[in-house]
């Protein structure tokens, strides 16, 4: 699959004795540059005409950006293999995709053996090759999200956490816990220390929440990443673990897995 712009790439069309050359958001479409020999091989698709109500502008930023990371919409959707820039209907396909991943994971990961950072990355591969270029590969851009109190900015230097985080990970998930108390301590520094370096471009939430789960089954415990919602001040308490106060968290952690041992 295309891992650039060019992945947007949908047909060319001639006109006045040279070509357009069109991509496609939204099923909608739009003119630039001519893409590279091997796609149009790839595609030869060419068109004489386009109706009006089906061209746009480019909404996409940074077009001219060599790193895809660079690349997206006015609202800060990254470019995508879905052609679209409308959240919701991204979001449903991610969250599509890592239920398929649960399942397989259920199914097929060896839960005796410890993981470390490099498992995550091909996790992330696999629930996101679908929809974005860079699924699998570190983050090459600073990001940020949120607005007053709940504003942050991860900088691309954070990523100098992940050899710390990577032991930290090998360790936690070949220990064998004794306690609820001592597994969510050990979590929640987890999952907070993760979205705190964001190693992805998108998608840190939805891996953290991930490794939390795989964790507390290799240790017998329900999971309950999926339950794990705004509506408990879930982001209030990973800034708090951004600062390394890990209680907060520690404390949702808790419940979360109480209530789901009480519902078994």
């Amino acid at each position: 699959m295309t891992k650039t712009k060019y992945l947007l790439y949908a047909f060319k069309q001639q006109k006045n004795n040279k070509y357009l050359y069109w991509y496609e958001t939204d099923e909608k479409y739009f003119v630039q540059t001519k893409p590279p020999k091997y796609l149009l091989d790839a595609n030869s698709k060419t068109l004489d005409t386009i109706d009006e109500d089906e061209i746009i502008q480019n909404p996409w930023l940074e077009w001219k950006s060599n790193d895809v990371q660079k690349i997206i919409s006015k609202d800060g959707i990254c470019i995508n293999y879905l052609k679209s820039t409308n959240h919701d209907f991204i979001t449903k396909n991610e969250d599509m995709k890592l239920l398929e991943m649960y399942s397989y994971l259920v199914e097929n990961f060896d839960i005796s053996k410890s993981f470390g950072f490099k498992t995550i990355q091909e996790w992330h591969k696999m629930v996101f090759e679908t929809i974005y270029p860079f699924a699998g590969k570190n983050r090459t851009v600073n990001m940020s999200k949120g607005n007053g109190l709940q504003a942050w900015e991860w900088r691309v230097e954070f990523l100098n956490g992940l050899p710390e985080f990577d032991v930290f990970l090998k360790e936690i998930s070949v220990k064998e816990y004794d306690s609820v108390d001592e597994i969510t301590n050990d979590l929640a520094k987890c999952t907070c220390d993760f979205l705190f370096i964001h190693p992805f471009r998108e998608g840190n939430g939805r891996i953290s929440r991930l490794i939390c789960d795989i964790i507390l089954a290799k240790n017998g415990l329900p999971m309950i990443g999926l339950k794990l919602k705004k509506g408990d001040k879930y982001l209030e308490r990973v800034h708090s673990g951004y600062e390394c106060n890990y209680e907060p968290m520690k404390e949702l952690l808790q419940m979360k897995i109480e209530e789901g041992l009480r519902n078994e």
